[in-house]
């Protein structure tokens, strides 16, 4: 829905036997899901759904790009291999059950602010994430869940300056599936109040849940981002399950003065 020139299908005949995704956020690409039916399994059907998915991202202006996937899977990370993408840092996808009991932070939501005035507010998410990585942005990811209904997005202020964001993205309909509030993306401005700061947008996030009837919070942390991990497991999440992320080229996709930062590389 975001941008259907980035969806690729495999077909054999009329029938649809795989597909693959990317995800555009300006400078970074996100490649997958790609998927294969397992009559066609092993039978290269992969191999062939990759290489358009990379070649659509890196026109649209992508200088880096990753993806998560099964860390315990050779064959996973074999086939990326050859396309380029090394395995870095685990990232551990954790949850937190919903606590409806939890105060409300000073935060603006992206569906509360009326049509003409959600302009200056992405300008100002551009210019935050544009500190976490050069050219990073996810206006369209941000418009794409308001308008079909399946997330919102959180903005921290400090005076009229943005100093955190989360893209939060919920239903069936959704990554998340239903019952569930998955922290797409969040980053924090870096300075001395990053850690407090951190807390309040999760907080923020996990009162979105709440409000729409949601059952658990979802995050995903790279390892290579301790604060963020150790700060997550302080507020109560715990890890569900350990992916790895791969990236092209073999290095992170984001800043490392940005020590808070969540993202859903699927």
């Amino acid at each position: 829905m975001t941008d259907p020139s980035l969806a690729f299908g495999a077909w054999m005949g009329d029938r649809l036997i795989g597909s693959s995704l990317g995800t555009s956020w300006g400078s970074l690409g996100i490649f997958g899901p790609i998927s294969t039916h397992p009559d066609t399994w092993n039978h290269g059907t992969a191999r062939l759904l990759i290489p358009p998915v990379l070649e659509r991202l890196n026109v649209l202006g992508a200088r880096h790009l990753a993806f998560f996937t099964f860390a315990e899977s050779t064959k996973h990370i074999a086939l990326y291999q050859r396309f380029g993408f090394w395995p870095r840092f685990l990232t551990a996808i954790m949850t937190r059950m919903v606590e409806a009991s939890e105060i409300m932070p000073e935060t603006t939501r992206y569906s509360t602010v009326a049509g003409a005035g959600q302009a200056p507010w992405l300008d100002e998410c551009r210019a935050l994430t544009t500190e976490v990585r050069d050219g990073l942005d996810l206006s369209a990811e941000i418009r794409t869940a308001h308008a079909h209904g399946h997330g919102d997005s959180v903005f921290l202020t400090d005076g009229s300056r943005m100093v955190a964001v989360a893209l939060c993205e919920y239903g069936p309909k959704s990554p998340a599936g239903a019952g569930s509030c998955l922290i797409r993306f969040a980053a924090v401005r870096p300075s001395s109040e990053s850690e407090t700061r951190f807390s309040q947008l999760v907080t923020a996030c996990g009162t979105l849940a709440a409000d729409e009837g949601l059952k658990q919070v979802v995050a995903c942390v790279n390892a290579s981002r301790p604060k963020t991990y150790r700060h997550l497991l302080s507020m109560g999440f715990r890890a569900q399950r350990n992916g790895v992320t791969m990236h092209r080229p073999n290095e992170d996709a984001y800043h490392q003065t940005a020590s808070y930062i969540l993202d859903d590389m699927r």
